[in-house]
């Protein structure tokens, strides 16, 4: 996903309980208002009630924006990170919802759901389960 923070744009991903900014892993921890990223705590309150939304990090105001991809839809999935294909919940043809869960990897002993980011028909499946895989592997294909 891609969001613009005060008119800077940064790419986020996650993965379980793995995050990911500009690509770099970032090690954190969520309480009720507090994350804690590579030790340092910030204090959060966030409000999407509309969009643009509102962040507010340590008493500073934010402005948080989705950043549109212009109509353009996503046409193919890529593994978020390296590791083992356990499970695949569709199969080519098949129609998803938008969160609908498509597969499973494996990755430091844990296993992290990869849920569909549109809604659209599988075109292709390109791994199988039990599958090794690197992290920007495609996953599957949208017609």
């Amino acid at each position: 996903m891609r969001i613009k923070v005060n008119g800077t744009t940064y790419e986020i991903s996650y993965l379980g309980e793995k995050a990911y900014v500009n690509h770099k892993e970032v090690f954190f921890r969520l309480n009720e208002d507090t994350i804690i990223i590579d030790g340092k705590i910030i204090n959060v309150d966030f409000f999407d009630d509309c969009e643009p939304s509102l962040l507010i990090i340590n008493g500073l105001a934010y402005i948080t924006s989705k950043i549109s991809t212009g109509g353009k839809l996503v046409k193919e999935i890529k593994i978020p990170i390296s590791g083992k294909i356990m499970n695949i919940f569709v199969t080519a043809g098949t129609e998803v919802k938008e969160g609908s869960v498509l597969a499973s990897v494996q990755a430091m002993k844990m296993e992290n759901q990869i849920k569909s980011p549109r809604s659209g028909k599988i075109r292709e499946i390109k791994v199988s389960n039990y599958q090794s895989v690197k992290a920007g592997d495609i996953l599957i294909t949208f017609e």
